[in-house]
């Protein structure tokens, strides 16, 4: 199934979906500081947040935390807020992803959903290999790049020898032999 498609389904479905959601009564004695809320179809309503998620995380991931924190708990008001997240993919459905580059000023890179794609293999290519600990070792010294790249640079080239070079072969043969690279490739 074509992306734009599968995306308008999945709009279609939570509309319809809209009218399920209901508020639950506070029972007799009962004292609530919040409004709870279900819906009548509960499995369908399931499979919808599951999809959209799904389909967030593949071709999305920069809209994937704040759909997610909107199915933390179910209300009209979050339903409309994750409706709103696929009504915005629909409407700019290109990621824009800006980044400093070297030099005196910033340089503007707009990233296609491709090239996203590839950008998440990259990701969880590193993250196969290292610990988490690393990891966010990594992210730390990453904070401090558009302030100095060429200091932060020289981080990064010391932590990745401390790690070794198995981890850097690891790596690099994870992005190889994924099947979307592999299949550029040849």
């Amino acid at each position: 199934m074509n992306k734009s498609k599968l995306l308008d389904d999945l709009i279609s479905q939570g509309e319809k979906l809209t009218d399920s959601i209901y508020h639950v009564p506070a029972g007799s004695g009962v004292l609530r500081f919040n409004s709870v809320y279900s819906t009548r179809k509960k499995e369908e309503y399931q499979n919808w947040q599951s999809s959209s998620q799904r389909f967030i995380k593949t071709y999305f991931p920069s809209d994937l935390e704040d759909f997610r924190r909107n199915t933390e708990q179910l209300s009209p008001n979050n339903h409309q807020k994750m409706m709103g997240i696929l009504r915005a993919i629909k409407l700019m459905p290109e990621e824009p992803i800006k980044t400093s580059g070297k030099g005196s000023g910033n340089t503007n890179i707009t990233i296609n959903n491709t090239q996203q794609i590839v950008l998440n293999l990259f990701t969880e290519a590193v993250k196969d290999e290292i610990t988490g600990k690393e990891y966010k070792e990594l992210k730390e010294i990453l904070k401090n790049y558009e302030r100095e790249p060429e200091k932060t640079t020289s981080e990064i080239k010391e932590k990745l020898k401390k790690m070794g070079g198995d981890v850097l072969t690891n790596i690099i043969t994870n992005i190889l032999t994924n099947p979307n690279i592999y299949g550029g490739l040849m």
